[in-house]
């Protein structure tokens, strides 16, 4: 294992030891990483990225933590996080119809809807609600029944395990549902340009408020979680195959499949790692033998056992 201390005097934003994941993601569960770096600026991004390949150290990109389970082993690697490191947004370019920004991807989505909505720029309402960073979002391609963030996408740019910055058009990269090919695992996203509506400011924030009124109503907010545990199969739910299967309000001690939704486990008391990986087993286990489905995950699981 490498000598995270030597990271100390490369970097200028933070730089922590053994720190507890629960505290960093979403789900509050898991064992702690053995060195978390926060950086300042895309120097610190580039400076780690080529010590990391002096090193050959393997390392993981994290936003806010709203879409990870981290193993109650914890995390050996180091752990790099942007949340807030790139909180920006400005207008790059506008016309008499249409407006484009440039936002950090450390930028949190819910900051990004309210800029948009206080402006009447339409294109980024269908996240509202969805927790986590701009730049997590572009690595999933973020999105709901009302449409993703590769819908308004033109150009990202990120930094490669190779130390280089690279900018890719929206047809370049790669978007799925709920993937981005071209962004490998050691890919750290820096920016994204944007392409948004002018609309009616009023009738936009109406369109904000109606999305979040019914994610409230929908889904378990009041309890940890990271949002839907599996992708949507072809042409049917997850929650709906989960439900099929019996899997509602299914508990393994602090952990359960939520009942209002079904393809959420939430943290309902010291919940561990193990408990919500017992249920996703279970829930995979269940849909294969009722519905002959195998589900995919949403969430990113890391860490050791």
């Amino acid at each position: 294992m490498s000598d995270f201390s030597e990271l100390k005097s490369i970097i200028k934003g933070t730089v922590m030891f053994d720190v507890p994941m629960r505290d960093y993601t979403s789900m509050r569960v898991g064992g702690s990483c053995s060195c978390m770096i926060i950086p300042e600026d895309l120097e610190d991004i580039l400076r780690f990225v080529e010590w990391s390949r002096h090193n050959d150290e393997r390392y993981f990109v994290m936003g806010a933590g709203t879409n990870i389970i981290v193993r109650d082993g914890g995390i050996r690697q180091p752990v790099i996080r942007i949340k807030n490191t790139f909180n920006s947004i400005s207008i790059t370019d506008e016309n008499s119809s249409s407006v484009k920004l440039i936002v950090g991807a450390g930028t949190p989505l819910a900051e990004l809807v309210r800029y948009c909505g206080e402006r009447g720029l339409s294109g980024i309402e269908p996240l509202a609600g969805i927790p986590g960073t701009v730049g997590g979002a572009i690595r999933m391609n973020a999105g709901t029944k009302y449409g993703s963030i590769s819908d308004i996408v033109e150009t990202v740019s990120f930094v490669e395990r190779t130390g280089r910055v690279k900018t890719l058009g929206k047809n370049d990269m790669e978007f799925g549902y709920r993937e981005c090919k071209q962004l490998s695992s050691s890919s750290i996203v820096v920016s994204a340009v944007l392409n948004l509506n002018k609309s009616d400011k009023n009738k936009l924030q109406e369109r904000i408020a109606f999305i979040l009124k019914e994610k409230a109503q929908t889904q378990p907010l009041n309890y940890p979680s990271c949002g839907s545990i599996f992708k949507n199969p072809p042409k049917v739910k997850a929650w709906q195959l989960l439900d099929e299967a019996g899997m509602r309000g299914v508990r393994v001690r602090g952990a359960k499949y939520s009942e209002l939704h079904t393809n959420f486990i939430v943290n309902i008391g010291d919940a561990k790692a193990e408990d919500v990986l017992a249920l996703i087993d279970a829930g995979m286990e269940k849909v294969k033998e009722k519905s002959k489905v195998k589900l995919e995950l949403e969430v990113v699981i890391i860490g050791e056992q």
